[in-house]
């Protein structure tokens, strides 16, 4: 591969991340406008049922995620290959700046990024199945003839 074909492959993937990454948040957010305006006076079944969804939808991110740092990775080897770059660019995000206690900046980034979905993912659990939300805005339900 030639070093545009890298770059390129490497600019692609880039924005794969940040659209599986920006999928996930719009998830997450249509999750926590449907607790509010629905799910919170569910019964169970709709609540587990949504709470499945949402699982499932973020798995499957997930795995699209793992799929993509594999070809990262891969764009890191490719160039590294290379004997003579046009730019100056040495490498991208394998390298291991002391202040990061001997971690990779893709290592960092996926930490941080799994540490953050696992925070919000146990607080939609927490607000979907055990917070008592306060007061009611459902009307009671009246069927007439």
């Amino acid at each position: 591969m030639s070093e545009a074909d890298i770059l390129s492959v490497r600019n692609d993937v880039t924005g794969l991340v940040i659209s599986v990454v920006s999928v996930s948040f719009g998830m997450i957010s249509a999750y926590i406008a449907g607790l509010w305006l629905f799910l919170r006076e569910a019964p169970l079944f709709l609540r587990l049922l949504a709470f499945a969804l949402l699982s499932c939808g973020l798995a499957f991110m997930g795995a699209v995620t793992a799929g993509l740092n594999g070809l990262l990775i891969g764009t890191d080897h490719a160039w590294a290959k290379l004997a003579a770059r046009a730019t100056d660019i040495d490498n991208f995000g394998d390298v291991r700046p002391p202040w990061l206690y001997g971690l990779s900046l893709y290592e960092a980034s996926a930490g941080l990024g799994a540490l953050a979905f696992g925070a919000i993912y146990l607080a939609l659990a927490y607000l979907t199945f055990v917070y008592k939300w306060p007061g009611t805005t459902a009307g009671p339900v009246r069927v007439t003839n």
